[in-house]
């Protein structure tokens, strides 16, 4: 079976090639189409909404307000989550029939395939559109590699649910479980679409016969699939690698033209990632137009004039295509190679620690870490029993101090007298009290989370403004919080003091009074701090751990960084900043690279 599917990638590779300016263009048109066109309107839109039924933001925590406060714009965001279901079908079918008509030689358009997609949206039935829910929301996002599309960028899994339920062994066998329940389910669903879109099946019939052909083929598909990503992704690392050692060369031995050199090598790559994404779309959906075998198809009755004509075209406006693309790129890439676009993001120690030196959220774990000056260190709070605030993360001192009681239950002076430990290290819970008067002793800025739940009282947060707000201005802190109240009645109460947003997923960009947003990075995009910044607000990504994940978020103009590394953090802006070759610039630029699409790392 595997050698059966190295000879059918070799045969999807020269089909590929064989008309690659048709391939081509289909996948840049359509690609663009959505990035460009698409996705901005959806955006626009979805804004609309938000302003125009008084909803400040999406999240987790206040779609029951939503659904009860605001009924006509949780439609009208309902309406706009099943139009990008339909948007996503809509591009498959043109993608598939593209493909299909490309590979059998039936020199459709793009008019003609366009208008084939239309009538395939037609004839949709509400029993299509539930399918639908479930296939782009559970499939997808762990079969990403066929169905690839900027309209599911914001279906993902946050990294820090994974990252919680991993802690547990048990949670994570049911995440593996979970995981190879998708990728089997995925694999069996595969002729699900084709069959809807090339063969006018009914979502149901489709399905059926989907499932009844791959049910002794599951291996079929998957080394098919498998293979073809393993060759995408060689040529990804071949083309990267090699461009960067020709800059190296230049670097070395050409200082004189290193400079231009440098700027032409990584338009080269640039132009290379739209040219794979293009290779990349047409080998997943070979796969589903010809799964068996991928053979020359027997050319149209017309003469061999023609034919050499409809296949010079394609060609002669893909490379006009690629040329511009390439010569759109040069200020880009003269103005980066430059330094003109280097970041310095403030550093922010999370929970007041670097690399575990010590207790989180604890005053000698504060002293250690300010002798290394980050910018701030963030640090946790919540209500006690008597109204006064604890310096505390966790809803229940158990993980920490070993008592199974929550801030809610004990006095601040029963709080105080808890012994909190962690990796080896042992300190007092302190009051907010203290570590703020440890913090303006070491002259290190804060940024004070502060903590809410059902428990606390009606006025708590009224009281932290009254008794903490006037210091903190005064000591430059700053506060952010999950929960809008804080946000809102700091801006009512003390507008100078600055408010972060905490944000654990990127839906639609928020309509709130906060002075910048704290988003969990791994659905942090571009576009999100394009407009949060278009508006004068600052974006800060938690929690980044991992220098390559630091490096993103510095490559994609993120204003702060939140991490439990600080060393790491400070030595990889530093890297950042004093890059000692134009090379260097070049494999930075090519980590971050969106091999999907033009909407890469460029911010």
């Amino acid at each position: 079976m595997g050698f059966r599917s190295i000879r059918y990638t070799g045969q999807a590779l020269r089909e590929f090639f064989r008309h690659w300016g048709s391939y081509f263009i289909l996948s840049f048109v359509v690609g663009e189409a959505i990035s460009q066109i698409i996705v901005p309107l959806l955006r626009w839109s979805s804004q609309m909404i938000l302003q125009a039924s008084g909803i400040a933001y999406v999240s987790y925590n206040n779609l029951g307000e939503i659904i009860t406060q605001h009924t006509w714009g949780a439609l009208g965001l309902l309406v706009m989550f099943f139009l990008v279901l339909l948007l996503v079908y809509a591009q498959f079918a043109m993608l598939l029939t593209g493909v299909d008509n490309i590979v059998h030689q039936r020199q459709q358009n793009l008019r003609s395939v366009f208008g084939e997609a239309i009538r395939d949206l037609q004839r949709i039935r509400p029993t299509t559109v539930l399918f639908f829910v479930f296939y782009f929301i559970l499939v997808i996002p762990f079969a990403g590699g066929i169905i690839n599309s900027a309209l599911l960028d914001k279906v993902r899994i946050p990294e820090f649910i994974l990252d919680f339920l991993n802690e547990n062994n048990f949670y994570a066998m049911l995440i593996g479980i979970f995981y190879l329940i998708m990728l089997y389910v995925g694999i069996r669903l595969i002729r699900v679409l084709p069959h809807m879109i090339l063969d006018d099946q009914p979502a149901g019939t489709a399905l059926r016969n989907s499932w009844r052909e791959t049910k002794k083929h599951f291996w079929f598909y998957f080394w098919r699939v498998t293979w073809l990503t393993a060759v995408v992704a060689a040529v990804q690392v071949l083309w990267t690698e090699g461009l960067v050692g020709i800059q190296t060369y230049l670097d070395t031995s050409q200082q004189t033209f290193a400079y231009a050199g440098s700027i032409i090598t990584m338009a080269t790559l640039q132009v290379g990632g739209v040219f794979i994404m293009a290779l990349t779309t047409t080998l997943y959906y070979l796969v589903l137009v010809s799964p068996d075998a991928v053979t020359k198809a027997a050319p149209a009755p017309i003469s061999v004039k023609e034919q050499k004509k409809r296949k010079r075209w394609p060609r002669v406006i893909a490379g006009v295509v690629i040329v511009l693309v390439a010569i759109a790129y040069l200020i880009y890439n003269a103005v980066y190679m430059a330094g003109g676009f280097d970041y310095n993001p403030i550093t922010i120690s999370h929970r007041g620690v670097d690399d575990h030196n010590g207790v989180q959220n604890t005053i000698p774990a504060l002293e250690k870490t300010a002798k290394e000056k980050p910018d701030y260190v963030e640090m946790d709070i919540h209500e006690t029993k008597d109204g006064q605030w604890v310096v505390m993360h966790d809803e229940n001192y158990e993980a920490l101090a070993g008592v199974d009681k929550t801030p809610r239950q004990l006095t601040l002076a029963q709080a105080t007298q808890l012994t909190a430990k962690e990796d080896g290290h042992s300190a007092p819970v302190a009051s907010f009290d203290a570590y703020l008067a440890a913090a303006e002793r070491l002259h290190q800025k804060l940024v004070v989370e502060v903590k809410t739940t059902p428990h606390d009282s009606k006025g708590a947060i009224n009281s932290f403004i009254q008794k903490y707000g006037a210091r903190l201005i005064k000591d430059h802190n700053r506060v952010h919080s999950l929960d809008y109240r804080v946000i809102a009645a700091i801006k009512a109460q003390e507008p100078k003091l600055y408010a972060s947003f905490i944000l654990p997923y990127d839906i639609v960009f928020p309509q709130t009074k906060a002075n910048a947003y704290t988003m969990e990075y791994t659905t942090l995009d571009v576009d999100f701090i394009s407009q949060a910044q278009d508006q004068g607000k600052e974006v800060w990504a938690w929690t980044e751990d991992e220098p390559d994940k630091m490096e993103e978020m510095i490559f994609r103009g993120g204003d702060g960084i939140i991490t439990d590394n600080l060393s790491d953090l400070q030595q990889t802006i530093k890297d950042q900043v004093n890059h000692s070759s134009y090379a260097a610039r070049l494999r930075v630029y090519g980590n971050q690279f969106d091999w999907n699409g033009l909407n890469g790392a460029e911010n």
